[in-house]
């Protein structure tokens, strides 16, 4: 059996590209979401800091997350004693059958490949030569754009409102890929990077995803019409429209309730956080009843039904309840919109 370990669909960029390489080889898998970027401890001042590592051990290639929430997920203990142990990161493929652990892009399609080479998309190329481009188009985008991975996040451009004043460096490395497509489109004639669909497409997929969100120019219309085709391709389309499942769902809502306000924040009960992704800040739910809350609104009650339920629970007077609850809604309401209503 194959395992794919993914990050949040709207956090991690590396994770799109793992998903994206995977199903367009036409193969069965089973994938488990790891969440990302929660916070790991709490300094004495009751702030919120997210990993111990130094900045000179972050991960580059791939998503850094704790070996930890991989293990707990890791229910074959398939992953015990690899690689991913010292240098925990997601995408990761797991073959329960032969034991391969690959846990980079380039690794995991290599492997793909290789197991299946008659399946779905030959990601690698079909001939030595074919690969040598690949595999070296494959490493710039993972090692030279780090200023557009960076100033330009991948998460930040699936939002209904992303940034509008992105740093010139990242502005400088959006250009160069359209750039860079454009001559592999003069030399390779199209369609797609080098010609058939490859890794190299899958690598530009996030890359292009954050230039087209983020509202970067792309002056050359040939490459402007690569963006739509590969964006359009049902694995990207695909992909793309569960990411941004986050923002539809708050967009359901109605606007100001206290699910809205709550379809803002990931929620995670062991830790009692609620984290806020689109502002990157956390809140620490300190009581049993800022926890009923929050499990209230999620599940659609009113304020009023809200208060109304804790009154029973914790025989409290309901016009005091209501009061507290609006105080604890507007407390976590979206800056840029207004408070809770009922």
């Amino acid at each position: 059996m194959l395992i794919l370990y993914v990050g949040d669909a709207h956090f991690s960029g590396w994770s799109m590209r793992g998903r994206i390489a995977v199903r367009e080889k036409d193969i069965s898998f089973e994938e488990r979401c790891i969440e990302l970027d929660w916070p790991t401890g709490e300094t004495a001042d009751g702030v919120l800091t997210v990993g111990d590592l130094p900045e000179e051990r972050e991960a580059r290639i791939g998503c850094q997350c704790s070996f930890a929430d991989l293990a707990a997920h890791d229910v074959e203990r398939a992953l015990a004693g690899s690689v991913v142990g010292m240098l925990p990161r997601v995408p990761v493929l797991v073959d329960t059958l032969t034991g391969a652990v690959a846990s980079d892009v380039v690794s995991i399609a290599e492997y793909l490949d290789e197991i299946a080479p008659e399946s779905g998309v030959r990601l690698m190329g079909a001939t030595s030569a074919h690969r040598s481009v690949i595999r070296s188009l494959c490493a710039w985008a993972s090692h030279d754009l780090a200023r557009l991975i960076d100033d330009a996040p991948y998460a930040v451009s699936l939002r209904s409102r992303p940034w509008t004043d992105l740093a010139p460096a990242a502005v400088e490395q959006g250009r160069w890929v359209c750039e860079t497509v454009a001559g592999l489109l003069d030399r390779y004639g199209g369609p797609y990077a080098v010609g058939a669909f490859s890794l190299v497409d899958v690598m530009l997929s996030t890359n292009f995803q954050q230039i087209t969100g983020l509202g970067m120019p792309i002056a050359d219309a040939r490459v402007a019409d690569y963006a739509v085709r590969l964006l359009e391709r049902a694995s990207v389309r695909d992909h793309l429209d569960s990411a941004r499942a986050v923002y539809r769902a708050i967009d359901e809502a109605q606007t100001g309730s206290p699910q809205w306000i709550l379809r803002h924040y990931r929620y995670n009960r062991q830790q009692r956080l609620l984290h806020d992704w689109q502002t990157d800040t956390c809140v620490r739910l300190r009581n049993r009843a800022a926890e009923r809350i929050v499990d209230l609104a999620y599940t659609g009650h009113s304020v009023d039904q809200i208060a109304r339920t804790l009154a029973g629970e914790f025989r409290a007077g309901r016009e005091q309840l209501t009061v507290d609850v609006l105080g604890f809604l507007d407390r976590l309401a979206p800056a840029f919109e207004s408070g809770a209503t009922s």
